[in-house]
């Protein structure tokens, strides 16, 4: 009896050490991407997609209307059923427990990537029963350049990462565990389609192939797959329901999936051709893609698949990491219209492939020293953040930055929804700042006369590039003067509006 109670410590002690090893490597990788994803990031301007999504999330707020989105001061999508609205809801959240601002616009999608690189040491961790692979996965993921920008961004392309990553980290847990984490995999499915919708059903693919391939049937004849699609629909539920009882399916269907959809996967893209070396150019545009954007690790991910592809045999559970990859980038590659920024959730999926195959051949000692390496970046970024206004980041736009600063005066100058006229700027661009920004509607002109018209009839307001106003008649400078102005903008108004109203104050220049 003594002699079995003795053989029994070291493993205990060697468990103990283990699961503390794990909660190290988990901490210190949570501790970079905090500092990676969260250092300054207030600084910087809202981009295109990044401002309608932050308009959108407030205007919940202020209708309280949380079924049907909304897109305030844009006449176009007064009703916006472009994307599903979880992300939507959880940045509306992160406004009304922080307040509005471009830290809080920026907060869901910054969380959720760290989340996501945790999430990747535990997969890879399941899939190895090694914290040191568990770790390795991780690194990649953090040190993936495009992953961090687009992490620090308010778009829906991280959350809908995680919950495809937090879907796969459930169903790991399905076949390793225990049945019930279908229910979790359904959950986190379902959540998936609530952020990005049809992109998420990739879920379903990956799922019921891997049994495919495994040629596992007896899974199609269990209460399994039948689970794992229940919780989805009841996932749904929690806006189909009450989308239902607003009589608004109707408008979804119609604008998400015959406008969204279908004009992605038809419509104009950055990749289109209109001949065979065109069409062909255009579905691989993501691997040509991946080819510019994903260094140092496109060499690994190469050798991953050429050892991976060997280990199959030995390790089904490699042909999960290969069909979340290969799935997700054939849909991708079918539609027209492709951005880089739609790669995001195949990095999680890279990250964890490349951990799992190749993680095994760095030995022991080189992994100490990676290890000690990013325990002194930690110290160092911790130091520099705490120091230097730094930001892992760029500002978008000089334009972007001078409408920022001018906001406070162009809002104590204008009533709440009075239109502003604007000359000769990109309309998505600019009513998509001025709605978060300057919080009013504007109205676009190309041409002097209707430009003037405007500010005769309508605005009182008009917003110009300087050197576009220097360029117009000396009869309409003469009637329309600047009020305020930046480097490169006026802010000007009509002559009865600025002798009535502006002559008391002297004319802003701001820098």
């Amino acid at each position: 009896m003594k002699q079995d109670t003795q053989d029994e410590r070291p493993e205990i002690a060697s468990l103990k050490i283990e699961l503390r090893y794990k909660n190290i490597y988990l901490l210190l990788l949570f501790l970079l991407s905090t500092v990676c994803l969260f250092a300054n990031l207030w600084i910087g301007d809202l981009g295109l997609d990044s401002a309608v999504y932050a308009t959108v999330s407030r205007a919940i707020l202020r209708s309280n209307d949380w079924v049907v989105l909304h897109y305030e001061h844009c006449k176009e999508y007064v009703d916006f059923w472009q994307h599903p609205p979880l992300f939507f809801w959880m940045t509306a959240l992160s406004f009304k427990l922080f307040g509005i601002s471009e830290f809080t616009a920026r907060f869901v999608s910054a969380s959720l990537g760290v989340l996501t690189i945790l999430l990747v040491y535990l997969i890879g961790y399941r899939a190895s029963n090694s914290y040191k692979i568990g770790f390795l996965s991780g690194l990649v993921l953090l040190t993936t350049q495009p992953f961090l920008d687009i992490s620090r961004k308010c778009q829906l392309d991280v959350p809908f990462a995680f919950f495809i990553t937090l879907s796969i980290l459930f169903f790991i847990l399905a076949i390793q565990k225990s049945e019930k984490y279908y229910i979790l995999l359904g959950i986190s499915a379902g959540l998936a389609i609530l952020t990005k919708g049809l992109p998420a059903v990739s879920i379903i693919g990956i799922v019921f192939l891997f049994f495919i391939l495994k040629k596992d049937f007896k899974f199609f004849m269990s209460a399994k797959p039948f689970i794992f699609l229940f919780f989805i629909a009841l996932t749904l539920c929690i806006w189909l329901i009450p989308l239902i009882s607003a009589g608004e399916v109707k408008n979804f269907l119609n604008t998400y999936f015959i406008g969204q959809i279908w004009g992605k996967f038809v419509g104009a893209g950055s990749a289109n051709g209109i001949n065979l070396l065109g069409k062909i150019y255009g579905f691989f545009w993501y691997i040509f893609t991946l080819a510019k954007l994903y260094w140092p690790w496109l060499p690994f991910l190469i050798l991953s698949f050429y050892f991976g592809f060997k280990k199959l045999k030995n390790r089904k559970i490699l042909w999960i990491f290969i069909l979340w990859i290969l799935i997700m980038l054939f849909g991708f590659s079918l539609a027209e219209t492709k951005y880089y920024r739609y790669l995001v959730p195949l990095y999680p999926a890279f990250a964890v492939f490349i951990g799992v195959v190749l993680g095994e051949m760095v030995s022991e000692k080189l992994f100490r020293r990676i290890v000690y390496f990013s325990l002194i970046l930690l110290l160092i970024l911790l130091f520099a953040t705490s120091i230097f206004p730094l930001y892992f980041g760029k500002i978008n736009a000089p334009d972007k930055t001078e409408l920022k600063k001018i906001t406070p005066y162009i809002k104590s100058l204008t009533e709440n929804k009075e239109h502003i006229s604007v000359y000769r700027m990109s309309y998505w661009g600019t009513v998509a700042d001025f709605a978060f920004y300057v919080d009013r509607p504007i109205n676009k002109y190309d041409n002097e006369a209707s430009f003037t018209l405007s500010l005769v009839e309508g605005s009182r307001y008009g917003y110009i590039r300087k050197e576009e106003y220097n360029n117009l008649s000396e009869e309409f400078k003469k009637n329309y003067l600047p009020v305020v102005e930046t480097e490169n903008f006026f802010l000007i108004t009509n002559i009865q509006n600025y002798e009535t109203l502006i002559k008391k104050i002297i004319p802003i220049f701001i820098y």
